[in-house]
């Protein structure tokens, strides 16, 4: 396959040619008419004076080659652009070549600055242009790609943009760069009107909460966000006054409303206090049994020892009893009214013990489950 230079060998009589065509054009769309009529002019007819012209705009115009382009096909292609543009009118154009001189560089300092906005504004300060129209030339596969960027040097932005990729010879380049620049002064769209960005949210606060029990359920406005771990639970939320309520089995809820600041860390403390319920004393059960027992037993014991000696008609009749049976009989119902005695006391000793504990409720903490409050009292949370 023949090599870019060699395209550009070929080409350059192509190129110079379409140089010449449009500089005849635009000789001849210049020339005078009155230049055609042969003789001289009257004297009695006054020369028309003609209106000033007004002031030519300068304008730099350079094209530049990429992506292995042969440089001497991308000036050919700039030179045909100037002769492109110069049938536009009112114009003084600059070539590459003084541009060049200008910045002090070669083409790839030059290709450099073309893209580089601040350059362009130095270089075109410095040469008094109005505009620059820089562009590259590449060659992808079989086709050509060239951009031109029209710049303005006083506003430093792009005015006018084309972008294209052509098929075929340089011919065909030429008559789309020719084709491009009605393009490069369209005016470009209005932009849009700027919509005002929605406001930021605010950052989240962090709520930072220390207790001390390990595993304790932290729940803010009723929700539960987890668990203390090492007794510290932090978590995120948006900013504003939260309730926080903290539960633990054997410990009476925590409530506090807390107020959470934008990018700010809260730092609260939770005082978890014991829960404990109280039950009956153990000694009103057992007093009251020791005095129902005692009570029981006297009262039996105070019912036999009321009895008498029986006689039988046999001993009443032969009058065959002795002593002895008689004074161990009535030993035995004195003892019996003495144990009745005894008992009777122990039964009201143990009734007064257990009446006055019946005023001091047993204490026990309360394991596993946790106390919470509730609209009516108090409710438990755990497991029973």
């Amino acid at each position: 396959m023949p090599s870019h230079h060699a395209h550009s060998r070929c080409l350059a009589p192509l190129l110079a040619g379409l140089v010449v065509g449009l500089g005849a054009v635009s000789g001849a769309a210049a020339q005078d008419p009155s230049d055609e009529v042969e003789g001289e002019v009257p004297e009695s007819e006054a020369p028309e004076v003609s209106p000033p012209e007004p002031p030519r705009r300068r304008v730099a115009v350079l094209i530049m080659a990429t992506g292995g382009v042969d440089p001497a096909l991308a000036e050919g292609l700039g030179e045909v652009l100037v002769g492109a543009l110069a049938t536009r009118g009112g114009l003084t154009l600059v070539g590459r070549e003084e541009f060049q001189a200008q910045l002090e560089q070669g083409d790839a300092g030059t290709l450099e600055c073309i893209s580089d906005m601040a350059c362009l504004g130095r270089v075109g300060v410095q040469l008094d242009l109005v505009e620059v129209i820089a562009g590259t030339l590449a060659r992808r596969d079989e086709r050509w790609v060239f951009n031109l960027n029209r710049v303005d040097v006083h506003a430093g932005q792009i005015v006018g943009r084309v972008f294209r990729e052509v098929e075929g010879d340089l011919g065909a380049v030429a008559d789309g760069l020719q084709t491009a620049i009605p393009e490069l002064y369209v005016p470009p769209r209005p932009a849009p009107p700027e919509v005002p960005p929605a406001p930021a949210e605010p950052a989240p606060g962090v709520l930072v909460l220390s207790a001390p029990v390990d595993g304790a359920e932290v729940s803010v406005d009723g929700a539960l966000i987890g668990t203390t771990r090492a007794g510290v639970l932090r978590h995120e939320l948006p900013p504003g006054s939260v309730a926080v309520q903290v539960a633990a089995p054997g410990y009476h809820a925590w409530q506090r409303t807390v107020r959470v600041l934008a990018g700010r860390e809260v730092e609260i403390e939770a005082s978890l206090v014991e829960a404990y319920e109280e039950t009956i004393h153990p000694l009103v059960w057992i007093g009251g049994a020791v005095a129902v027992a005692s009570f029981a037993t006297a009262l039996g014991l105070g019912v036999t020892s009321q009895q008498t000696f029986d006689f039988t008609d046999s001993q009443r009749m032969s009058g065959d009893v002795l002593r002895a049976e008689l004074v161990a009989f009535y030993d035995a119902r004195q003892r019996e009214a003495i144990t009745a005695d005894v008992l009777f006391g122990v039964a009201g000793l143990a009734a007064a013990g257990a009446l006055v504990a019946l005023f001091f409720p047993e204490r026990r903490r309360v394991t596993g489950v946790a106390v919470l409050p509730t609209p009516g009292g108090v409710g438990l949370l755990g497991s029973f």
